[in-house]
């Protein structure tokens, strides 16, 4: 199933190694990734793919002291 996620960080490039490295672990495939700064902070856009239930990666993703929030949006229910 995919899954976007809009997730804001601290404007520091360690904080997306981390985060990144949480997505690896947890296995999910990262099919679109977009990283953007506004208001001295990362926001980063991007889509995983997985059959595991999506709350094992955001409950980690909120875990990390750099996240400072974590959206969820299913692109599954999307589809017409």
């Amino acid at each position: 199933m995919k899954h976007s996620l809009t997730i804001a960080l601290k404007n520091q490039s360690v904080a997306v190694e981390r985060f990144l490295r949480v997505v690896r672990h947890r296995g999910f495939d990262l099919t679109h990734f977009q990283l953007n700064i506004d208001d001295g902070q990362y926001h980063v856009t991007m889509t995983v793919n997985s059959d595991k239930p999506i709350h094992l990666l955001t409950s980690q993703l909120n875990k990390l002291v750099d996240v400072k929030a974590v959206t969820l949006q299913n692109l599954q229910q999307q589809v017409v």
